[in-house]
């Protein structure tokens, strides 16, 4: 069986991919569609179908998103770019062949989707280490020591102490790295406070909700807790996103 030989209907591929990514749905598909990241073919009759080369694509662009928090307009410009062709290495395209063919079924092979998605995401990894000390990130990323503190002051990341040392969690450093981006158009630390109060708000309200799941005794509570979370956190993200696009948009009005 040669990639590209089967086709996926949208219902099809949301189900087998929600074992990797819960949150996924039909209406995600349609919205990367949307958007321009994704272009499934059509039937005679309208349906969408996806092929080998779309099921490489959108695992590319999931794990953009969950694990680096890539906006879509970034992952976007990476795949007009051509990078998303790089990132897949002769030997991810040679397992995906092998696998392929021992496999009745394009999607029924979830390792193998798993093993394109850590392929691809190699490129933007901070480090193997899940954390720097301070002094390893002020070295790596040229950062000064009052804008470490001036994070701090504003409750923006936090330090913690290991080995004697104080270090700084892979999730904070990701902030420190956009936040670093940011001051690059004049945005300054003292201004993001009002983001770190913001999302604390939104954690409080999604935790207030996944709350039962969590103290269930249940055998698959967790687990469904993890589901709800990641589904929660999506649709209240891009919910976000709409109203300020939406705002934005309103301004720019004005001024025509």
């Amino acid at each position: 069986m040669q990639p590209g030989s089967q086709y996926l209907t949208i219902g099809e591929l949301v189900k087998k991919l929600q074992k990797l990514y819960p949150g996924l749905t039909r209406s995600k598909l349609r919205f990367l569609e949307s958007k321009g990241l994704i272009s499934p073919r059509r039937t005679p009759k309208g349906y969408r179908i996806y092929s080998y080369e779309d099921m490489k694509l959108l695992g590319y662009i999931l794990k953009m998103q969950k694990d680096y928090y890539m906006p879509l307009e970034v992952i976007k410009e990476k795949i007009k770019e051509g990078k998303f062709v790089k990132d897949l290495s002769l030997k991810v395209e040679e397992k995906l062949e092998h696998g392929l063919k021992e496999s009745k079924d394009v999607t029924t092979d979830l390792e193998i989707s798993r093993e394109v998605q850590l392929e691809l995401g190699k490129e933007y990894s901070i480090s193997e280490a899940k954390h720097l000390s301070v002094e390893e990130l002020k070295e790596k990323y040229k950062l000064s020591q009052s804008m470490i503190d001036e994070l701090l002051e504003n409750g923006i990341i936090c330090l913690e102490e290991k080995d004697g040392k104080q270090i700084v969690s892979s999730d904070d450093i990701e902030i420190i790295k956009t936040v670093s981006e940011l001051s690059k158009f004049g945005v300054q630390i003292k201004n993001l406070r009002l983001f770190e109060n913001f999302a604390t708000r939104h954690s409080s309200f999604i935790q207030q909700i996944i709350f039962p799941l969590v103290k269930s005794s249940s055998k698959n509570s967790r687990r469904k807790a993890l589901r709800v979370l990641a589904k929660l956190e999506e649709s209240l993200f891009n919910f976000y996103i709409l109203l300020v696009k939406r705002e934005n948009k309103r301004f720019l009005e004005k001024y025509k």
